[in-house]
């Protein structure tokens, strides 16, 4: 079984008050990024959560990560070097 794909996003929020205004998060697939566009293209909010990739030593369940696209100033995204 192939390990699923893991992008690094620096979500800068609005009115986030953590001394860098960022957050970062690393998800399995470019869906954030997508519906995000979508929000800045159509105005449309996608009402779903993000799966949340597990650091490699760490088995079991991922997590699940939810935000409001309305809340977001700006994404960058890394991908993982092969």
């Amino acid at each position: 079984m192939l390990a699923p794909t893991m992008i690094y996003y620096t979500i800068y929020l609005k009115h986030l008050y953590n001394g860098t205004g960022y957050i970062d998060m690393a998800l399995e697939n470019e869906e954030l990024l997508k519906d995000y566009l979508q929000f800045l293209d159509l105005g449309m909010k996608a009402h779903r959560r993000y799966q949340v990739c597990n650091p490699p030593s760490i088995r079991g369940k991922p997590g699940a990560f939810a935000i409001n696209l309305s809340d977001i100033a700006a994404i960058a995204i890394t991908l993982p070097v092969d």
